[in-house]
């Protein structure tokens, strides 16, 4: 077979696109880890039947995805959590395979991959719990996934967010359903009984939410010595907001190199493991640092209209505020911007710039946060938009099905839920301000 037309970093963030699929839907747990499932097999060979579907057998890749994404296997999961029983996901995670990988300047080989999905916009859990609860810190020298708490920051030890050690709990703790591949397994469990061919890679990526947390838990993995049997352990992270300060960073930076031994440094920007990749105009990766915090309120220009601009202002002061409650002081990962450009349509209306409404910023925001990174296909009144990663998104099928219970998501609705839990996020934290001084 010839090699597919993306290369092996390109491969691995379209898997990264692949899990966050799972952001688009409404449903059960049940349901809406069946509907992922269904979707992998469109992209994916030996995905366990929907039955629901009216699937008989083990799936093969769909012709127009092989010569483009590469020949991978589903072998464990998909599993997804729902922590609240509200009908949408919060977490999500999968384990593919190939026989062989062409990295570019290194070997060719046997690869795993796990892909963890990005924030929901649509969980109001990811937004609280995992993406923005970073006034508490929790030593990374003692954490336990399955019993953990913040404590106090004493400037010596490496320290995370209680948000990422909260996600790693959570996709630690997840068990495949009986319709998945390799059933009732945690990833620990399935990482650990691998029996790899030799010179086996395993890489860790996720986007967003999992640009924080697949580094983090292959790290931790890395240090449980669950990887063990395999001879290589690579993450590509993108788009992540911070997961911890400077020396978990230090720590994460000397365990995983940019290049491993022996191979060859690439040209092209988005072309380092182990290493954030981030666009420069996306607003999430500015969290949590505090001089990249400071740019977020005027990122995409000054807003003119009083209104936004002081909302906006608000956004980042508080932001700013939690950031720096534990006194612990966030530092990124080794890490490489990519050059976005703002964009003046979302394909349907205008966006003004600098913006002249919240909607504005969301909209400009979604586009840099998502759609940059992986192309924008042309429309009725706008040029094809190459991506910063990949050059245009993975072929979709042409007649997407839904499992029964199953509903969509627009980007409209997503973008409306956006602006949303900004808002309310903005409300509460100024209640939880004025209520010493209300109370007093």
């Amino acid at each position: 077979m010839t090699n597919p037309t993306l290369d092996a970093y390109q491969q691995i963030f379209g898997m990264a696109c692949l899990v966050g699929r799972s952001s688009g839907y409404k449903g059960t747990a049940i349901e809406l880890q069946l509907q992922l499932q269904y979707d992998l097999s469109f992209y994916l060979n030996n995905v366990p039947p929907v039955t629901v579907m009216g699937q008989t057998g083990p799936s093969v890749a769909d012709s127009s995805v092989t010569p483009v994404l590469g020949s991978w296997n589903l072998v464990w999961g998909p599993a997804l959590l729902e922590e609240n029983n509200d009908g949408v996901a919060d977490n999500a995670v999968f384990v593919a395979q190939c026989d062989a990988v062409a990295f570019p300047g290194g070997p060719v080989m046997p690869a795993y991959v796990v892909a963890i999905a990005a924030t929901n916009p649509d969980s109001l859990y990811d937004w609280e719990a995992e993406d923005f609860s970073v006034s508490q810190v929790v030593n990374w020298s003692t954490y336990n996934p399955s019993d953990f708490s913040p404590s106090g920051y004493n400037g010596t030890d490496p320290y995370i967010s209680l948000g990422t050690a909260t996600g790693i709990s959570n996709l630690l703790k997840l068990t495949t359903a009986s319709s998945a591949a390799a059933p009732g397994t945690t990833l620990e469990q399935f990482l650990s009984s691998v029996q790899p061919a030799a010179d086996t890679a395993v890489i860790f990526c996720g986007h967003s939410l999992a640009g924080a947390l697949s580094p983090t838990l292959a790290l931790y993995l890395t240090e449980q010595k669950t990887l063990k049997a395999f001879d290589l352990t690579l993450v590509y992270p993108t788009a992540g907001a911070t997961p911890g300060e400077a020396t978990f960073a230090s720590l994460f930076n000397s365990t995983f190199p940019v290049l491993p031994s022996g191979w060859e440094p690439q040209s092209l920007p988005y072309q380092s493991w182990n290493t954030m990749h981030w666009n420069d105009l996306d607003v999430v990766p500015h969290a949590w640092q505090k001089q990249d915090l400071q740019q977020i309120a005027n990122l995409y220009g000054h807003s003119q209209n009083f209104g936004t601009a002081a909302t906006l202002s608000v956004l980042q002061s508080l932001a700013l505020l939690d950031s720096s409650r534990s006194g612990a002081v966030y530092t990124r990962i080794q890490n490489s911007s990519l050059s976005g450009t703002l964009q003046h349509s979302d394909g349907d209306s205008a966006i003004s710039v600098p913006p002249q409404s919240l909607k504005d910023y969301v909209e400009q925001l979604f586009i840099q946060h998502v759609e940059m990174y992986s192309g924008i296909p042309a429309d009725s009144s706008n040029p094809e938009v190459t991506g910063l990663i990949l050059p245009q998104p993975l072929p979709k099928p042409i007649y997407p099905k839904l499992v029964p219970g199953v509903s969509s998501v627009t980007k409209a609705e997503l973008i409306e839920r956006i602006v949303s839990q900004i808002i309310g996020w903005i409300s509460s934290h100024a209640l939880s301000a004025l209520k010493p001084v209300l109370e007093a």
